[in-house]
């Protein structure tokens, strides 16, 4: 960049030049970032994720907070529930869907409402079929019968009635019951965890049929990471805290103007005019009941 601006306008811009303009740019926007969080601790679905990142030589994890509306990103030196609760806020009334990691099933998050996610699941089922043989292949052939009947029900409630939907509904859910049940006897080890595993997640494995624009999967967390994973491979994590928490600030604003089809050059012009008032990004959003 520095040698296309150099080339095309004579505009010498050193890599110094380029960090303090960001921060400048991160100081400016921090009220439009504290808006971002204020609005996605009130949105009835949050998909998180988190990937490994560098802060100079130290080992860090950047952390994504998504929906289709808004993406807020954070850099810390840790993995643990602190940085959920800490974006999320103690009270967080939504829905929190990710992926198994221990840090979503932390003790002060016991209350949160959450949906695991079902692809993770079915990937590691079919791993499990590949590897099994005779009667041991059953239990995971079994269970992706039913999470995938699950998927398919989801997508076609909307064409339901309320009888029918709550019907197969149900049934699916007694048939997840009974697959897992404590009391049925597994002798293969690998089922036996499965299992057990299962049974831990089961009020967050199929929340995704009850709650509209909740989806079975942790997709959408996974594709707002992509382009930060796609970085780290190029050696473009953070060398300092300042940097890292201007990169948290700035990617946050504009992939949220992304998702919404904002010109991001016109809302920085626009940010750097406004000052004290920066332009909200994002409507006010109703706390979930």
């Amino acid at each position: 960049m520095s040698e296309a601006l150099n080339d095309a306008f004579g505009l010498p811009v050193s890599r110094g030049g380029w960090c303090q303009a960001d921060q400048r740019l991160a100081k400016t926007a921090r009220p439009v970032y504290q808006d971002l969080i204020e609005a996605v601790r009130r949105s009835i679905v949050v998909h998180a994720d988190e990937t490994g990142w560098r802060i100079g030589t130290l080992s860090a994890w950047l952390w994504v907070f998504t929906n289709q509306e808004i993406s807020v990103y954070a850099i810390r030196d840790n993995r643990s529930s602190d940085v959920g609760v800490e974006i999320l806020g103690r009270e967080f009334k939504g829905v929190l869907a990710s992926d198994g990691f221990l840090a979503y099933d932390e003790k002060r998050l016991a209350t949160w409402l959450k949906q695991k996610c079902v692809g993770h699941l079915l990937r590691d089922l079919d791993e499990m079929e590949e590897s099994k043989t005779g009667r041991a292949v059953r239990f995971a052939q079994k269970l992706t019968v039913v999470l995938q009947a699950a998927l398919a029900l989801k997508a076609a409630k909307p064409g339901l009635d309320a009888t029918a939907f709550s019907q197969q509904a149900q049934a699916l859910e007694t048939q997840l019951d009974a697959l897992i049940a404590p009391q049925r006897r597994l002798t293969d080890a690998d089922n036996v965890r499965f299992a057990k595993r299962l049974r831990k997640h089961r009020p967050h494995l199929l929340r995704f049929l009850y709650v509209d624009g909740l989806d079975a999967t942790n997709n959408q967390a996974e594709r707002m990471l992509r382009p930060a994973v796609i970085s780290r491979k190029t050696n473009g994590c953070n060398r300092t805290n300042c940097g890292a928490e201007t990169h948290a600030v700035l990617s946050s604003v504009l992939v949220t103007c992304r998702q919404h089809s904002v010109p991001i050059l016109d809302y920085l012009v626009k940010l750097q005019q406004c000052g004290e008032t920066p332009p909200p990004l994002v409507a006010p959003i109703s706390a979930p009941t």
